[in-house]
């Protein structure tokens, strides 16, 4: 629903942007001129997720946060930050990431983040992505297996136009 909304305000943006901006496009370098800052950034369709967390450790959780969006050539990206604060120095924040194409299969990929300072920045592209899932959780450095995780949230998906 969220994502038919947003695409459908962005469309209604970009046609008042075209509507009144068309005699000021009169020439085809002042076209390509106004047409750069919108493919620079990923503008309407770019929607913000998070704060998703692991289970906790005595009182410390992994979290992350970012933001999901298409480019112009439909490629989806997801990019965004992960948190590991005071939780021992054996288990590592971890998110991962779950991407689903339309004939059912899927590839993962996922970010770590050792250490109570700072955090840890992450952004995949993908082609042809109908669902996108995240989940967070701690990383067991001596067992080297995830653990602790949370529930998987979805952070992007297709609708189908059929009714």
């Amino acid at each position: 629903m969220r994502r038919s909304i947003s695409k459908l305000l962005g469309l209604a943006a970009a046609t008042a942007v075209i509507a009144i901006g068309v005699p000021a496009l009169a020439s085809p370098a002042s076209a390509a001129t106004a047409a750069a800052p919108a493919a620079a950034s990923s503008g309407y369709d770019e929607e913000s997720w998070g704060y998703y967390y692991s289970k906790y450790y005595d009182d410390s959780r992994a979290s992350a946060r970012g933001s999901v969006w298409t480019d112009e050539d439909d490629r989806l990206h997801v990019q965004g930050r992960l948190y590991d604060k005071h939780s021992p120095n054996w288990l590592c924040g971890y998110a991962q990431f779950k991407f689903e194409t339309h004939d059912g299969d899927e590839n993962y990929s996922w970010a770590r983040k050792c250490g109570n300072s700072g955090y840890q920045r992450f952004h995949y592209v993908a082609d042809e992505i109908d669902n996108l899932q995240v989940r967070v959780c701690y990383w067991d450095r001596h067992d080297a297996k995830k653990t602790l995780c949370g529930k998987w949230r979805y952070i992007y998906e297709i609708e189908s136009d059929e009714e």
